[in-house]
């Protein structure tokens, strides 16, 4: 007997390397109303090369207030699948020391229909850009290292 085992992925903070993609993936397609969901959306959020003014970075690390951070995912997320044809949903944001091009984020929305699931994608990116307690702090090839929010 081969039996899949599916993990359950609740949304919040992880520290790097302890969730992959496809667990939360799995995890959403366990929703026992998954046949309702005609789309599953995905974000990921990776680090680039350069911050806003221009710098050259060589990488990140992340820090959060990890239950400050966890509730207002959960907010986020409460407030989002209460809308019109949303299924389920997560918000996964990884904290640790990260090199470019590395996953920092992941929002995955199962919805009925496309245009509500972009429409909840795109909402939960802004809110958790805005609202969640999380830092970053930059490392640059050419000058001290920076926390930003």
């Amino acid at each position: 007997m081969n039996e899949k085992i599916t993990l359950q992925i609740d949304s919040g903070i992880y520290l790097k390397g302890k969730i992959r993609f496809e667990e939360i993936i799995n995890s959403i397609k366990s929703n026992p109303k998954i046949e309702e969901v005609g789309s599953i959306l995905t974000f990921t959020g990776i680090v680039r090369k350069s911050s806003e003014d221009g710098r050259l970075v060589n990488g990140l690390i992340i820090d959060s207030y990890e239950e400050l951070a966890n509730k207002t995912i959960g907010r986020i997320c409460s407030d989002i699948l209460k809308e019109e044809g949303i299924i389920d949903l997560r918000i996964i944001h990884l904290i640790g020391e990260f090199s470019i091009s590395e996953d920092l984020v992941y929002v995955v929305v199962a919805s009925a229909h496309r245009k509500e699931g972009f429409q909840a994608l795109s909402t939960a990116v802004e809110r958790y850009k805005k609202e969640l307690s999380v830092w970053k702090k930059e490392l640059y090839l050419d000058s001290e290292p920076k926390w930003i929010h």
